[in-house]
């Protein structure tokens, strides 16, 4: 019997290893002036942990409002990665036309990725968008930009332009 169950065992552990994936994710800073705060990448099928009605979550206004996206990332559990840059200061930003590449694991199908705008000209803006994985083994998606609405006190999301970074997500063979 125990030697049917350690099979049994082995055999799932190597169904969720041949559908987990791994990817090099690479992300471009394209604003002219401002800076990225660490960017957090989850499941697309996370957004309830992040977005509430026309508003975000607590978790998620504080990776907005603070560019620390641990609250985000302990609220969405281990389906929640952390990527961050190598410039500005506290060393994790990332500057203006600077990129920052690292490596994911996951069995997600499509990913959410989203990132603090740094205050220094906007108290309240992030970028965001959804990438999906299915179908390419590479794929190259504008991150678009938000405001919160927080300074202003509408508590509402709303777009302020199209893709101000890049972000492309390639399948490791």
């Amino acid at each position: 019997m125990l030697k049917s169950t350690l099979s049994v065992a082995a055999f799932c552990l190597s169904a969720v290893a041949a559908t987990a994936g791994s990817y090099s994710v690479t992300v471009t800073n394209n604003m002219d002036k401002e800076l990225l705060a660490p960017i957090l990448i989850t499941s697309a099928a996370n957004d309830a942990q992040i977005f509430a009605g026309a508003y975000v979550t607590p978790e998620a206004e504080a990776q907005i409002l603070t560019g620390d996206p641990g609250k985000l990332a302990m609220r969405i559990g281990a389906d929640a990665m952390v990527g961050k840059g190598t410039d500005g200061p506290p060393g994790v930003l990332l500057a203006p036309g600077k990129s920052v590449s690292f490596e994911i694991m996951t069995e997600a199908t499509a990913l959410r990725i989203l990132a603090m705008v740094a205050p220094t000209m906007v108290p309240d803006n992030y970028l965001t968008n959804v990438v999906d994985l299915q179908g390419s083994d590479k794929v190259e998606v504008g991150l678009n930009r938000f405001d919160i609405g927080n300074d202003e006190g509408t508590m509402m999301n709303s777009m302020i332009s199209g893709p101000a970074a890049t972000v492309v997500i390639e399948k490791k063979m």
